[in-house]
């Protein structure tokens, strides 16, 4: 996945993390969605292989997909934030097909 790709529309609302005792939200803006997983720039370090559970949402249908992943990458500095990338875990039809159509319109709006 690349960093400069992230979403400049607005079609997106915030992603919500959790992780163990760290929980926080990343304007959409700063969320690039693919159909296997996420990268988002952080302002924190994620453990690598460390699960974690995402709120995923767009105003467009109202609904939150809940989604479990595994974090891939964590890389930068806390000056200028990390790079984080989750492969997604297990995800159903349902939560798949709503997953893929965000990314497709995140492609799109590009």
């Amino acid at each position: 996945m690349k960093a400069t790709k992230l979403d400049q529309t607005g079609v997106f609302e915030p992603l919500k993390v959790r992780s163990g005792g760290v929980e926080f939200s990343l304007p959409p803006e700063a969320v690039s969605v693919r159909s296997n997983g996420v990268e988002f720039l952080s302002p924190e370090p994620l453990p690598v292989w460390s699960e974690l559970t995402l709120e995923l949402s767009s105003p467009s249908d109202q609904q939150s997909i809940h989604c479990n992943g595994i974090v891939v990458s964590s890389n930068g500095s806390k000056h200028s934030g990390f790079v984080v990338s989750i492969l997604f875990l297990g995800l159903d039809a349902l939560a798949q097909s709503q997953v893929e159509a965000l990314a497709r319109v995140q492609r799109l709006s590009l």
